[in-house]
């Protein structure tokens, strides 16, 4: 009983053939329309707030902080931007120092009331923070101190 021999044309690297030769390889959804797939525009606002934080080396402070590389934040910060932070980057970013920055960047649009309601709370708690830094500081200049 002898094997059956390959077939050599199985092998060969060839243009892939489809059933129906009317209709093309792309299906409806997945047709592209002349529209990106990758949408940054979410990232803008918080760029422009950044850039005000931020007014040297943007990018090595972005990628320190979202513990990426700098030339991934290069891209991040483009004109026109090529690439956008991933969930665990803008995580990073919301947890930082800079954290409240990005949520009233990103937030701004927002008409919901509980938005206004956060931001007048964040406001307080920044004006309280002052004000103790305030008192500490009157407090040594009353004492003969020097700042």
């Amino acid at each position: 009983m002898s094997r059956p021999r390959l077939r050599v044309e199985r092998f060969l690297m060839t243009k892939p053939s489809y059933r129906r030769g009317i209709e093309g390889a792309k299906t409806g959804a997945e047709e592209n329309l002349g529209k990106s797939r990758r949408d940054h525009r979410w990232f803008a606002p918080v760029l422009v707030e950044l850039r005000k934080v931020f007014k040297q080396k943007l990018a090595a402070e972005l990628a320190l902080i979202a513990n990426r590389s700098t030339r991934v934040c290069e891209d991040w910060i483009a004109t026109p931007p090529r690439g956008a932070p991933d969930g665990e980057a803008l995580n990073a970013l919301l947890n930082s120092r800079i954290g409240d920055v990005v949520w009233k960047a990103l937030t701004r649009s927002c008409a919901e009331p509980w938005r206004k309601k956060l931001n007048r709370q964040m406001e307080i708690s920044q004006l309280l923070d002052q004000q103790r830094e305030t008192a500490a500081r009157l407090a040594a200049l009353q004492n003969g101190g020097d700042l």
